[in-house]
């Protein structure tokens, strides 16, 4: 009796804990992507944007001599890793699944920011981010308009710190020249 009232005692266990995990999100059995075209789109873009600014800054950092530019592409590293992660965790939400790849453009500029030393680098380095960010807060406006309220909330909230990313880049440009 001990040994049946024991297993009892364990099997009603093993039933019970799942049932009491957090139910945040609601179930998706299907996974069917729960934002639009437009979402979709916005997270591959999003995506390659943050990866592409990740790998230029790196690149800053080795290449460049100037203190102000280093430091900036370290914020940029810190900044667009944790934006990337973010994102990278509402597409999971939102069961959305892109690669993680910069496009042949992207890689085309980037090897050309490879080739160039000292100040050219430090020009060309910081138009790209200019060009970068001009785009990133385009296409985040847009996804603020997102019907899905977990997009547009993301985009919202990350608005900000693109536009402060690009007023900084602007300034650091003008000190250059």
């Amino acid at each position: 009796m001990k040994y049946f009232t024991g297993l009892l005692l364990i099997l009603v266990t093993l039933i019970w804990i799942p049932s009491c995990e957090s139910n945040k999100r609601a179930n998706n059995y299907n996974n069917k992507v729960l934002v639009d075209d437009a979402g979709t789109l916005f997270f591959k873009n999003g995506a390659e944007a943050s990866l592409t600014t990740v790998k230029a800054s790196g690149l800053a950092i080795s290449n460049s001599k100037n203190q102000q530019v280093i430091q900036f592409a370290k914020a940029m590293i810190d900044d667009h890793t944790l934006l990337a992660d973010n994102l990278k965790k509402l597409e999971i939400d939102n069961f959305v699944t892109s690669s993680d790849t910069i496009n042949a453009g992207h890689q085309q500029v980037i090897a050309a920011l490879e080739q160039k030393k000292a100040a050219d680098f430090d020009k060309a380095y910081m138009e790209l981010i200019v060009n970068q960010h001009e785009q990133e807060i385009t296409l985040f406006k847009t996804a603020s308009l997102n019907k899905n309220p977990n997009l547009s909330d993301f985009a919202n909230k990350n608005m900000p710190s693109l536009q402060a990313h690009l007023d900084s880049a602007k300034m650091i440009m003008l000190a250059l020249k």
